[in-house]
C-alpha cells in the first residue's frame, strides 16, 4: 500500500513508453512537485482523478472479477469456518491485499463514471 512504502525495498516494477512531449510533461510536474520521479508517479496513478470511459469491455473485466472474488471469498469463508482451517496467515494477507487493491480501483472507477446515475445539482433543486 502507498503509506507502506517509505523504508523497504520495492521488488515490483512497472514500466511503460511514452512519447517525447508526455515525458516532458512528466518531468516538469514531477520537478513543480517535489517529489522524486517514482513517488510522483505511483501518488499520480493511484490519487489522481482520471476519466473513465465505460466501454463493454471494462464491465466484463468487472464482472470476471467480482465473479471470481465473489467464488474465493464463498471457499475462504468455507474454510474459516471449518474446524482445521487450511489457508495460511500469508496467503490470507495476499488475497487481502490483492482484492483491496481490486475493490479500490473498482470504486475509483464508479466514481469516476458516477455522472451516469447521479443526479445534476439542479435538478435535485428543482423538485
Amino acid at each position: 500500500m502507498a503509506s507502506e512504502r517509505h523504508g523497504k525495498h520495492n521488488t515490483t516494477t512497472i514500466g511503460f513508453r511514452v512519447n517525447s512531449y508526455e515525458k516532458a510533461c512528466i518531468e516538469e510536474r514531477v520537478r513543480a512537485s517535489g517529489m522524486k520521479k517514482q513517488d510522483y508517479i505511483v501518488r499520480s496513478c493511484i490519487y489522481n482523478h482520471v476519466c473513465v470511459v465505460g466501454k463493454k469491455e471494462n464491465i466484463e473485466i468487472l464482472r470476471s472479477e467480482m465473479r471470481e472474488m465473489n467464488l474465493v471469498l464463498e471457499d475462504v469463508a468455507r474454510d474459516l469456518k471449518s474446524e482445521k482451517p487450511v489457508i495460511s496467515e500469508e496467503g490470507l494477507d495476499s488475497m487481502t491485499e490483492r482484492y483491496l487493491a481490486f475493490l479500490d480501483a473498482a470504486l475509483w472507477m464508479m466514481k469516476g463514471s458516477s455522472y451516469l446515475w447521479e443526479e445534476k445539482k439542479d435538478e435535485r433543486e428543482g423538485k
